[in-house]
């Protein structure tokens, strides 16, 4: 039986569980081992926990174990990611690559790569938060072995994607509508009666994203991976990497 590992910094906990929840899919489906080992965030072995995360933590990462870093050169944490690159990582783990993940519905606050975004498109999305992750690193371009997940607009859209076009949920789309340029995706779920609760300083129902109600959710996906694979983009090429 054939393995691979595929080491992962992505923007948090419910991400992992979903891409990880993928692997064992196309592993399953494949009749070979596929291993996810999370980098950033790490489960933390006192509490059990993930430590608070986001994409800001995605681009601390990258700044920290790329070609650049901005900390002090002489800093006790730069040097230990000078010994620790993220090339040096995949040699020690002997990894078949590094995925990173992002979801582009944050391009909007990027402010450290200019000129700023200004798209509209799926497209002009996924491009900008490209760049921001090559501007983060240190890199001109995507270097062998890493793989930039672009999640759009965010991996909510997967489960979203895994029910028919024809649901009364989509009735207010065109025929031809594209999962990815969905972006009131939260709001969609909610109708379909996923968790939620109110935020206190709006009043509105917001999606509930706690990784202890979120297993179904990244089974759903896994489930139906064949319909989501066709309908979102970021999906296919996730399992064309994890099959090779």
């Amino acid at each position: 039986m054939s393995s691979s590992l595929y080491l992962l910094v992505s923007e948090g906990p419910t991400d992992i569980l979903v891409i990880d929840k993928i692997a064992k899919k196309i592993a399953t489906d494949q009749q070979q081992k596929i291993e996810i080992r999370e980098l950033s965030p790490q489960k933390d072995a006192t509490t059990n926990r993930y430590p608070s995360h986001g994409w800001e933590e995605v681009r601390r990462w990258c700044r920290l174990y790329g070609n650049t870093t901005t900390m002090q050169p002489n800093s006790i944490e730069a040097l230990a990611a000078k010994r620790k690159s993220w090339k040096q990582q995949i040699a020690i783990a002997n990894a078949d690559g590094l995925i990173i993940q992002i979801d582009t519905d944050i391009v909007e606050y990027i402010e450290d790569l200019t000129p700023s975004y200004s798209g509209s498109t799926k497209k002009s999305r996924k491009n900008f938060a490209q760049r921001a992750l090559l501007h983060w690193l240190g890199e001109v371009q995507t270097p062998e072995k890493i793989y930039f997940l672009l999640s759009t607009s965010s991996t909510e859209t997967w489960i979203l994607a895994t029910y028919d076009r024809m649901e009364e949920i989509f009735q207010d789309l065109p025929n031809n509508f594209d999962f990815e340029d969905i972006q009131d995706v939260l709001e969609r779920l909610i109708k379909l009666g996923y968790a939620s609760y109110i935020d206190p300083k709006t009043q509105n129902k917001k999606f509930k994203k706690d990784l202890s109600i979120y297993k179904p959710y990244a089974i759903k996906i896994a489930d139906n991976l064949a319909k989501v694979r066709l309908e979102c983009e970021e999906v296919d090429k996730l399992c064309s990497i994890l099959a090779r």
